[in-house]
């Protein structure tokens, strides 16, 4: 934190003792460490898509094409819960319809989203899990360095919310870079 610490020094340098860490706390969310200055090597990256996610814009895909030696990892996420919940409910039969029914809608969404990424010779590999949303794709960003989701993924955004929920809790518990189209 050196040149920050020296910033604020410099500016508040007539007040002393536990006030001067005050501002220093305070003011650290507002400039970039020398650490996080440093631009991380990109070698993976996660893309996370599920129900809600909506279709790659051209600019991710342009994002992509800068790390063409990357290893993407496509994943979309079914929600267990609510095939949990539609089991208990409704019953095994509706369970299952819906586990098909999301399974078709998954391919369906990875096809389209394979087309693009061979039409820009991307090398990708996909998968269609069940599991919780957000701690799949935190468990999951361990092992990639670049995470890429939807602002919907994992819930309906609304007006007074421009990201879901999901997406909020996921992007303030990473400590990966994280883009968000």
């Amino acid at each position: 934190m050196g040149w920050l610490h020296d910033i604020i020094l410099r500016k508040f340098n007539s007040i002393a003792g536990t006030r001067y860490e005050e501002i220093i706390k305070a003011y650290e969310n507002f400039f970039l460490t020398e650490e996080e200055m440093v631009i991380p090597e990109i070698e993976s990256l996660l893309l996370a898509f599920d129900r809600f996610s909506c279709e790659l814009p051209e600019n991710v895909y342009e994002v992509l094409l800068s790390f063409r030696d990357a290893r993407v990892t496509a994943v979309y996420v079914i929600d267990e819960a609510v095939f949990r919940i539609i089991r208990e409910t409704l019953g095994e039969a509706e369970a299952e319809e819906f586990k098909k029914k999301e399974l078709a809608f998954a391919e369906k969404f990875l096809e389209t989203v394979e087309e693009k990424l061979r039409t820009l010779n991307i090398n990708w590999e996909r998968r269609i899990i069940f599991g919780d949303k957000s701690e799949y794709v935190m468990d999951a960003l361990e092992n990639h360095d670049l995470l890429i989701l939807s602002r919907h993924y994992g819930f309906e955004t609304t007006k007074t919310h421009s990201i879901s929920p999901v997406v909020f809790r996921i992007v303030q518990n990473v400590k990966k870079p994280v883009i968000v189209y």
